[in-house]
């Protein structure tokens, strides 16, 4: 009778785990998007320009936002080929449940939580281990575009310039390193993946990246704001430099990318509340969006025995 009690418990709670995670989830999202700074001072303004984006334009907003999941979502499945084959499909999931935890953890950690969720228990260190090498292909190509960039629009910081590049070739050697270590250092060896799958990463971290600036390109077109592409580029450039090097969750992301894009844009366009309309839009299709979704996904989620 116990035993049965217990199973029956058991089951309960497996059957109920997901909807505990999509309810810790919403209720994080709705607190951080409550307290928000730019959302509480021009949510007004920000609605009536969302309201005043077409059907057509919305659609290709969201088409971008596919495009730039699934290429994150390749990057995972190629990182778990050997440890723990997935389908596009499921690791198209867990990507977006890992960017419902990502939303309001510091330096968007909680990433690598959701989408260990999808792998074996077996696999889940191992599988953490993976995703960095798939982050850092990212951050790469973000430095190497960024230390460009910083060349052409700083506004402040002057020294950067100078010390970017250094960054960033330190950190494609550290990225490229075959990695035979020895000793206690031997078990990072063990965590090295080939250097086509390096390739690879790098080369999906680039179109994700020309996704991701398309998508500002696109709404400053619709917003018909005077400013030249290579202008923007170069201050997008800048922005996901900085970004990459300031630990921030991601509604304080939303605030920071919002001030930078006023410093880097100013000299073009002075409006600086279309300016932060133009961050927040982006902010909502490439983070609120997914971490709502990711969220709901986790109602199907159930604890392996």
């Amino acid at each position: 009778m116990n035993q049965d009690l217990l199973k029956r418990l058991r089951s309960f709670g497996n059957n109920s785990i997901g909807f505990i995670l999509f309810l810790v989830c919403l209720v994080a999202i709705y607190n951080k998007v409550a307290t928000n700074d730019n959302l509480n001072q021009f949510g007004e303004e920000i609605k009536l320009q969302f309201y005043k984006i077409s059907f057509l334009e919305w659609s290709v907003l969201l088409i971008l936002f596919i495009l730039n999941y699934l290429m994150e979502a390749i990057k995972w499945k190629l990182v778990l080929a050997e440890l723990s084959p997935i389908t596009i499909l499921k690791s198209f999931k867990s990507v977006l449940v890992g960017q419902a935890f990502a939303f309001f953890t510091p330096v968007r950690s909680g990433d690598y939580v959701g989408r260990i969720l999808f792998l074996a228990s077996g696999s889940k260190l191992k599988g953490m281990a993976q995703m960095a090498w798939s982050s850092y292909a990212q951050l790469l190509v973000t430095l190497f575009f960024g230390t460009i960039g910083l060349f052409f629009n700083l506004p402040f910081l002057p020294w950067l310039k100078w010390v970017a590049p250094f960054i960033s070739v330190t950190a494609l050697f550290i990225y490229f390193h075959p990695g035979n270590f020895t000793g206690w250092l031997k078990k990072l060896t063990m965590l090295q993946i080939k250097s086509k799958l390096k390739v690879n990463l790098v080369f999906l971290s680039f179109l994700k990246y020309c996704i991701f600036v398309f998508q500002y390109t696109w709404v400053v077109k619709i917003f018909n704001m005077p400013v030249g592409n290579l202008d923007l580029w170069i201050a997008l450039s800048v922005m996901f430099f900085c970004l990459s090097l300031i630990p921030a969750i991601a509604l304080t992301d939303l605030v920071i990318r919002g001030q930078i894009i006023i410093l880097l844009l100013g000299p073009w366009y002075a409006n600086s509340l279309m300016l932060i309309c133009l961050s927040t839009i982006i902010w909502a299709v490439n983070f609120l969006l997914p971490a709502i979704i990711g969220a709901i996904l986790l109602i199907n989620y159930r604890i392996k025995q």
